[in-house]
């Protein structure tokens, strides 16, 4: 059953057209994931949606009284703001008006008391069926699995970053009730248990879920149905991302195609109509003219539906390839790092000039600071960094800072990549950068941008070691993949922290995971995740047995989140099955060199969840 349906519906801003034309339907069990360019309308969509905004043409048809509740890329809302974390607005406001009805009470009588009886009756009974004696709870069992602490919880509101604030909102949203949860790149500041913690919570609600997010391993996981805004146009594709991305592609063949046909039909019908003119035969030709323009408006239109040129390309300048690719860079040797607690202990590793290794663990355990002694913008407490034969080392972090904010972005790229005038604005077009924005000064970008434009002077260089924190944070789908290309046609070593699984999975050869206080070598990020939770399921008993819980209850559940890991494994497992076998029943001749190199993905992931289900039985079976 649809719960909204939307019949044509456009959207402009200022002149500009950012919907046009747009029909679908939301049904009440639907998981959808909501894809697009930075800028292609997502979020104009989810406000249209929720009736923030209303379409210049179309309509939208809701349901009844379909409720909504949206998460935008705002921390909280202002009513939030000076009021106890684990506290709700409304409940407070209620339990306000109940007190004062309570002291009026007090002198009222008759009638008048009547009337404050049956108000005082009806507020208790709305905060009994809004869940309101049990919130608390309920929301710090949901922050707890976002990945706030109990400390966390109850500090100030603002003494929480940005990205803890983010949770604190999008754990509240999830205890609203609701036909239709609407989330706006909720993954973006959770770790890996938080993602797997919010992955689960949405399969296992029951109502429709809209979300946008440029993690594609989460949409896999999610998401039964894409809708991509592309060209002001929106297409629907059944299934998760990659299924999508796979009718994408065999669409886009069957368009190119259809493209080549006509272009080719043309040019025969414009020789034919030479030929007619040549010969003096105007009524042919004029007949044959008219042929020829509904061929070319059909092109036309279908031409239309074609990708426009990508907003943004990378590449790296040839490597020397007499350097030895085997040859070692760094060799770390027992570093240690503290402020106020360990953030890790002895660690050791080697980094030669052709790994690609993926730095993982969860937020706040030392990550960047380990990737800041590498740089040697830090020093550690102990132990000792080697580098051989001085490499050279490039680098982006979360937070891109100028050292002339007053420059153009124009200017900043001739500065640090000297070349003629028509090499540099042919770059900074490559990165989104055209017209106006080559002239935009750097301190008026945003996030994105000034990401963007570090990533455009970055790439020119030939490093033997790319070091980079979190590259896809402000980056769209298309453009991750693109930096995925960009990084396999690179010569040097990389090493890289991201929550952006898929992005391991493709761009990694190894993991450097944090286990507690130490880092240790994994072959991929499964591997890796198991043992990071099965550290955490040990200590969670011991904490557990120290707060008075008995072993028994501590045992059932950690047992509890070992099948549900059984669970999730056994999941992916069918959906990879299904997609090979999808894969080889198709005939050779309709196979392209990307199929064959994701079947190749496909059959590794598939090889690393058998053995962690093997594992996991195995653990399961001897704590029996």
């Amino acid at each position: 059953m649809s719960i909204i349906q939307a019949d044509g519906i456009s959207k402009s801003f200022q002149g500009r057209q950012v919907l046009s034309d747009l029909s679908f339907a939301i049904d009440a069990t639907d998981k959808i994931g909501l894809i697009g360019r930075n800028g292609s309308g997502k979020s104009t969509l989810l406000k249209l949606l929720t009736g923030n905004l209303e379409p210049d043409q179309g309509r939208i048809h809701r349901a009844g009284s379909t409720a909504m509740s949206m998460l935008d890329q705002r921390p909280l809302a202002d009513d939030h703001q000076n009021i106890a974390i684990l506290d709700n607005p409304r409940f407070l406001r209620i339990e306000t008006r109940m007190r004062h009805i309570e002291d009026q009470m007090a002198a009222a009588k008759g009638p008048a008391l009547d009337l404050l009886i049956e108000e005082f009756s009806r507020l208790q009974q709305r905060l009994e069926d809004e869940g309101a004696y049990d919130y608390r709870a309920r929301l710090a069992r949901n922050l707890a699995g976002l990945g706030l602490t109990e400390k966390q919880m109850n500090q100030p509101r603002d003494t929480l970053s940005g990205g803890e604030q983010m949770r604190v909102a999008l754990g509240r949203l999830l205890l609203e009730p609701g036909e239709l949860l609407l989330l706006d790149e909720p993954t973006n500041h959770l770790d890996f248990d938080g993602l797997d913690w919010l992955q689960q919570y949405l399969l296992s609600r029951q109502s429709a879920l809209v979300v946008v997010s440029h993690d594609r391993w989460f949409l896999d996981q999610v998401c039964g149905r894409i809708f991509e805004l592309e060209n002001k146009r929106l297409y629907i594709y059944k299934g998760n991302y990659s299924q999508a991305m796979e009718q994408k592609r065999q669409e886009r063949e069957l368009l190119d195609a259809t493209l080549n046909r006509l272009t080719g039909e043309i040019r025969r019908q414009e020789d034919v109509t030479q030929t007619m003119l040549s010969h003096r035969k105007m009524k042919s030709y004029h007949s044959r003219e008219k042929v020829v323009e509904k061929l070319k408006d059909q092109l036309a239109h279908l031409q239309d539906q074609v990708n426009p040129d990508r907003r943004m390309t990378f590449n790296f300048l040839p490597a020397d390839t007499k350097k030895d690719r085997n040859r070692l860079l760094i060799s770390a040797e027992d570093l240690s790092m503290a402020f106020d607690r360990t953030l890790f202990d002895r660690v050791s590793f080697e980094l030669a000039a052709s790994d690609r290794i993926a730095l993982v663990g969860p937020n706040g355990c030392g990550k960047t600071t380990l990737l800041r002694i590498l740089l040697g913008r830090q020093e550690a407490d102990s132990g000792r960094l080697l580098l051989y034969g001085d490499p050279s080392m490039a680098s982006m972090g979360q937070v891109v800072d100028f050292n002339h904010d007053d420059q153009t972005v124009f200017q900043y790229l001739a500065s640090s990549f000297p070349s003629t005038e028509t090499r540099i604005r042919d770059r900074l077009a490559r990165f989104g950068f055209r017209e106006e924005a080559m002239i935009k000064q750097l301190k008026a970008l945003s996030g994105g941008e000034r990401h963007r434009l570090h990533l455009c002077s970055l790439l020119e260089q030939k490093p033997d070691l790319l070091v980079l924190d979190e590259p896809t944070n402000h980056l769209d789908i298309e453009s991750r993949h693109l930096l995925e290309q960009a990084l396999a046609d690179f010569h040097g070593a990389v090493i890289v922290v991201s929550h952006d699984r898929y992005f391991i999975r493709t761009v990694a050869r190894s993991i450097l995971g944090f286990v507690g206080h130490e880092v240790h070598p994994f072959t991929d990020y499964q591997d890796w995740y198991l043992e990071h939770r099965r550290l955490e399921d040990q200590q969670a008993g011991q904490i557990a047995v120290k707060a008075g819980e008995s072993p028994r209850v501590a045992v059932r559940r950690i047992r509890a989140r070992q099948r549900q890991a059984v669970t999730d494994i056994t999941q992916r497992i069918k959906t990879l099955e299904e997609a090979c076998r999808l894969f080889e029943q198709k005939a050779p001749d309709k196979l392209q060199d990307d199929d064959y190199q994701l079947y190749a993905l496909q059959l590794v992931e598939l090889e690393e969840l058998y053995q962690a289900y093997i594992e996991l039985d195995e653990a399961m079976a001897d704590e029996a």
